[in-house]
């Protein structure tokens, strides 16, 4: 898979991937900006101007963007994490160059109209309390208060209902005027596109785009890894839910090697706890486990759900896996099978136009690599038992953990 890197001449980076084989493309535009750049009082700012970016522009209204959409049947969306957001359409290859005009003016002309302001709050908190009622949102909502008492990892992502009543159109203004800039953002295309059809296209379309360069002053996570515990209450829940987990160097400081070879850690935890939590105990529908790579920090996470009367089961076995881990107790088999199933897993990722457009844009934001999501089943395949004992030992301990549960009141 031969990729292609190139600078527009407005400043931003741009990234194609031609996939001569599949049918469909993907289109994606990446902004330095998430939720930990809101101010404290906006907290969930970065979100609510996600969502005001499909409301109009100075060409087209909401309901012309929906229907122009809808008429070449393309799949398109957004989401945003704590240090990103990522806007992206997936669609029949024919239609490209439809694609990056419709998404390039969403971006570059949004008029954030004031009667569509107010009305898309209702489905801002609305979105926010669909987080609050459902378990599975509970730990990446949650975790971050956990881990860190100064870094604003510690807020969550959709911010609250108080934050988001409290947002104004000109703090959307604010942001969107001094962030969403050529040298802020990124473009990534992959699919069945040429090199020179995708960088012409997005030339037209987004490289005459300018707007003044504001730096982003962000704060690394300097926090010591510490035992804390924090249990929420909530009413009529059936079930259960906790999450464990650490503090990691942020990308910004760690090596290639160190990242990688983490993702590799959280595989294994993810099916140790599947055997024992799940098939060995029958205590939880869905244990896993991940590790969570951000430029300003990171952290590994493991969660499960259960009924409330053995969550303290699911607890100890977390405990004991974790532990295990910390101390060097891993086979070269489980390593194996580990690197096995990610190398497929990503491999398997590059038939889909939409999951390598969307990895693409968000590590190249994160960690500055436009190469990574290409490399990573390589550099997967080179981890060895060494390198997951060595970071196992230096960051896994179970007398240190954070841990978050979310009990029935």
């Amino acid at each position: 898979m031969k990729s292609a890197a190139f600078v527009l001449s407005n400043g931003m980076q741009a990234y194609v991937y031609p996939r001569p084989g599949l049918e469909s493309v993907g289109i994606a535009i990446g902004v330095r900006y998430g939720s930990i750049d809101d101010r404290k009082e906006i907290n969930g700012a970065a979100h609510y101007l996600e969502h005001m970016l499909f409301k109009g522009t100075a060409r087209r209204t909401a309901q012309e963007i929906k229907q122009e959409i809808r008429d070449i049947g393309v799949n398109w969306n957004a989401f945003t994490t704590f240090e990103t957001t990522v806007y992206y359409m997936q669609g029949y290859s024919v239609y490209f160059e439809r694609m990056a005009d419709i998404l390039s003016d969403m971006i570059t002309n949004s008029t954030l109209p004031e009667e569509e302001f107010e009305l898309e709050r209702g489905p801002v908190i609305n979105e926010k309390l669909i987080h609050q009622d459902n378990p599975r949102f509970f730990f990446y909502d949650t975790f971050g208060k956990v881990l860190y008492k100064r870094h604003p990892a510690m807020r969550p992502v959709g911010g609250s209902r108080e934050s988001i009543e409290r947002t104004t159109r000109n703090d959307l203004l604010s942001i969107y005027n001094s962030y969403y800039t050529p040298k802020n953002m990124i473009a990534v295309v992959y699919g069945n596109v040429s090199v020179n059809e995708a960088k012409e296209t997005l030339e037209r379309h987004i490289g005459r785009f300018n707007r003044k360069y504001n730096k982003l002053r962000r704060k690394v996570a300097n926090e010591p890894q510490v035992g804390r515990e924090l249990t929420i209450r909530k009413e009529n829940l059936k079930q259960a839910r906790i999450g464990v987990g650490f503090k990691t160097l942020p990308c910004r400081k760690a090596s290639m090697k160190e990242i990688v070879t983490l993702i590799v850690i959280g595989k294994i935890l993810s099916f140790r706890l599947f055997d024992e939590v799940r098939d060995r105990s029958g205590l939880s529908y869905d244990p896993s486990a991940n590790y969570y790579p951000f430029s300003t920090f990171g952290f590994i996470g493991a969660q499960a759900g259960a009924e409330p009367q053995k969550i303290g089961a699911v607890r100890k076995i977390m405990l004991d896996e974790m532990g295990k881990l910390g101390h060097g107790d891993i086979t070269k088999d489980e390593v194996e099978r580990a690197k096995l199933g990610l190398g497929i897993q990503y491999r398997m990722q590059r038939e889909s136009t939409l999951d390598m457009v969307n990895s693409i844009a968000s590590y190249a934001l994160i960690m500055g690599s436009y190469k990574f999501v290409e490399e990573l089943p390589d550099m997967v395949g080179r981890v060895s038992v060494g390198d997951v004992k060595t970071y196992c030992s230096k960051y896994i301990s179970a007398k240190k953990c954070g841990i978050v549960v979310l009990k029935p009141s």
